[in-house]
């Protein structure tokens, strides 16, 4: 019933390292299958199209060929001037998807698009069937923060005499990033905003308690676009505890420490974010908006 619309140039390839786009319509494909839902890759064989990602001039001319009332486009698109020919032109596309709230928010309070044309949706997050194998108490993970602010976690770790490995984003292959969420107690999450957060949310998937160091504000664009954001725009109080400065450090961790066995971020996973419940969210957009499941 879908035609899939992306292109396989625009991942990179490093030794392994698995970019975040690919991991979107990877992610995605797995839950068709998972749920036999029927699906074309860029071919116009059934009648809804959705145009993962919106990058280049070819998915630019895809969407010229498609019909407008049944092509949903994101939620793989970024500031350009096919973006802002996107906000220009809402009338030639059903939807425009992205991937969580506040991206939203950003979009239409900045942007100019209509709120009854932009729908959030993040896509679904594979759970690990394997147990953990404990080896040592924290996994760092560090992304477009300081290293001013990774030094004084690091000493921090220190003093409480806590064993710790630090995985940055970028340097990692996919299986030792899957490795290494089995082999620790918790996860300090050092990490900058995030649109949806998919290696965040596989922490989450691995059944690990996360010490999150917060943010409250985008400012990736400068202050003309600065707005409301987060590093966890998907989360709950299961998940683990959640701090936004430095001097708030000491009490979150006592309080995460005592409440370690209590945390069941793998269950927030299966009841909001897995494949199955994320593609039925997909399936409710499409038929909200006139096509046919």
């Amino acid at each position: 019933m879908i035609n899939l619309w992306f292109e396989e140039s625009y991942w990179s390839y490093r030794n392994g390292v698995v970019s975040g786009p690919e991991k979107v319509v990877r992610n995605f494909i797995k839950s068709l299958e998972q749920e036999n839902v029927p699906y074309s890759i860029n071919k116009d064989k059934y009648k809804f199209n959705f145009l993962m990602q919106y990058e280049h001039d070819i998915a630019y001319q895809k969407h010229e060929k498609l019909e407008h009332e049944s092509c949903f486009i994101g939620p793989q698109w970024t500031w350009n001037p096919l973006s802002n020919f996107l906000f220009e032109n809402p009338q030639y596309y059903n939807k425009l998807i992205v991937p969580s709230d506040w991206v939203r928010d950003l979009v239409i309070d900045k942007c100019g698009l209509s709120s009854d044309k932009i729908i959030s949706w993040p896509v679904g997050i594979e759970i690990p069937s394997r147990k953990k194998d404990i080896e040592i108490d924290c996994l760092v993970y560090f992304k477009r923060r300081s290293k001013e602010e990774l030094s004084l976690v690091e000493n921090f770790l220190k003093s409480k005499g806590v064993t710790y490995k630090i995985i940055q984003y970028g340097s990692y292959t996919e299986k030792e990033f899957l490795d290494i969420c089995n082999k620790v107690k918790y996860c300090f999450l050092l990490n900058g905003t995030e649109s949806q957060g998919i290696a965040v949310q596989e922490i989450m998937a691995s059944n690990t308690p996360l010490l999150v160091w917060d943010l409250t504000e985008w400012t990736d664009r400068g202050d003309e676009w600065r707005c409301p954001a987060t590093s966890i725009p998907y989360w709950g109080s299961e998940c683990g505890e959640v701090f936004y400065h430095y001097s708030e450090l000491e009490d979150a961790f006592v309080k995460f420490q005592s409440s370690l066995d209590d945390y069941t971020s793998q269950k927030y996973i299966e009841e909001n974010l897995s494949l199955k419940k994320s593609l039925e969210k997909f399936l409710k957009i499409l038929k909200s908006n006139g096509q046919e499941e």
